[in-house]
């Protein structure tokens, strides 16, 4: 308790009666060390400067990305304005389309650092109304050590959602202050991975698909990868026959080892044969993280009034990895569909064969957050959801981190960045 004390006076932010309270929380180990007292307390071992990687070139048309691209600098602690907050970033979630954010064309623009990260971080100081110091908080963050936040970046019209911005008390989808629970229960990794974007994006993605009922014969692409797993593992749990793929038949083998989940090697040359081997009375549902020649040969396997979820940017990451699909514009609807990797032909048959299309990101479905939480918490408990991440520790190692997304190593599960415990 000695610690706790000395811990709690090199703050200097409260009187005897102040430190028993924070003592209290830091025996729990969980919720927050202290609170803001308007904004104007600093944490005694806040650092003077932040540590951030920025893009020092856009990436070419070559899809080649080399540490020439990035460059670390340090800076000045910021000071937050009246309605942000300081905070130190933890983890970072590195998502597939970072490497085109960093072309000409893309939102991060050369001496920025990418700040569209999914992330977990620590309120350090707060003069914003949602979040206080102590907070363990979800919010977006880029290849930084700290930065300020604010929960009142809003996104849409007025109103538009009215819902989310009550559940959360912010004004963003993504942005909110960790449920204790939560953080008793689970690692950072995980409240990133299972309870984060990717989580989030296959649960919705299976319920609206749904209802997936044991007769239901299921193929998930990417399932070596953070969404793919997930849904491939939600579906096994509710009793369907689920087949997976892996580039190669390590990772595939990968697959049936971690999952119990047969899987099929998209690269091989009999890939259409194996299909029709491994589905002999066709596929009812198909999630699709790749798009490509792989979905045309599963889209043909597919039955009538079958379902077709699509969740999209993965394409980015195998687009190296698979022999180029001939696709044309054909109609707004025909544009959207090609965001998630899907040619003219995949189209064609879901329109010919009267498949439900879903395809959209997460956020979409924001307001049902704690009802996704509270049923994937379910599922690991009862051991029927792994999580699968790789995790690439310190800031130093960022540029490596973001690389092996790109370079054929293809890491299993969520990429992630840790740059503080």
């Amino acid at each position: 308790m000695t610690a706790d004390r000395s811990s709690v006076s090199r703050r200097g932010l409260f009187g005897a009666a102040g430190k028993a309270t924070v003592v209290a929380g830091i025996a729990g180990g969980i919720t927050a060390p202290f609170r803001s007292l308007g904004g104007v307390a600093w944490a005694a071992e806040t650092p003077k400067t932040l540590k951030k990687w920025v893009l020092a070139k856009n990436v070419g048309d070559d899809n080649k990305l080399t540490m020439e691209h990035f460059k670390l600098v340090e800076q000045p602690m910021p000071v937050p304005a009246q309605g942000e907050a300081l905070v130190q970033v933890m983890m970072v979630n590195i998502h597939s389309g970072t490497r085109n954010r960093m072309k000409a064309k893309g939102g991060t623009k050369v001496g920025e650092t990418d700040d569209s990260n999914y992330a977990i971080a620590r309120v350090l100081q707060s003069r914003d109304k949602t979040y206080r110091e102590g907070d363990i908080i979800a919010c977006q963050a880029g290849w930084n050590t700290h930065q300020t936040t604010t929960s009142e970046r809003t996104r849409g019209g007025a109103g538009e959602f009215a819902l989310v911005e009550e559940l959360n008390g912010t004004k963003s989808r993504t942005s909110y202050v960790f449920r204790p629970v939560m953080l008793k229960q689970f690692k950072p990794d995980v409240l990133l991975d299972v309870f984060g974007t990717s989580g989030l994006t296959a649960y919705y993605g299976v319920r609206e698909c749904g209802p997936i009922m044991p007769r239901d014969w299921i193929a998930v692409s990417g399932t070596t990868g953070s969404v793919g797993s997930m849904a491939a593992q939600i579906c096994k749990a509710k009793g369907a026959h689920v087949v997976g793929f892996g580039g190669g038949l390590e990772r595939a083998k990968w697959v049936t080892d971690n999952f119990g989940i047969p899987a099929l090697d998209y690269r091989a040359k009999d890939l259409d044969a194996q299909l029709k081997a491994a589905f002999p009375k066709g596929i009812d549902v198909y999630i699709d993280g790749v798009g490509g020649p792989l979905a045309e040969s599963v889209a043909k396997q597919m039955n009538q009034d079958g379902r077709y979820f699509s969740y999209g940017e993965a394409a980015d990451i195998y687009a190296d990895l698979q022999p180029n699909a001939k696709a044309t514009a054909s109609s707004a609807t025909r544009d959207s569909a090609r965001e998630f990797g899907m040619t003219d032909s995949v189209y064609k048959i879901v329109q010919d064969r009267n498949i439900k299309l879903e395809a959209w990101n997460q956020a979409v479905w924001a307001q049902d957050r704690i009802e996704a939480e509270n049923n994937l918490s379910q599922l690991m408990n009862t051991k029927k959801l792994k999580a699968v991440n790789t995790v690439v520790r310190g800031i130093e190692n960022a540029p490596k981190g973001i690389m092996s997304q790109y370079d054929g190593s293809n890491p299993y599960g969520k990429l992630q960045l840790q740059f503080a415990d």
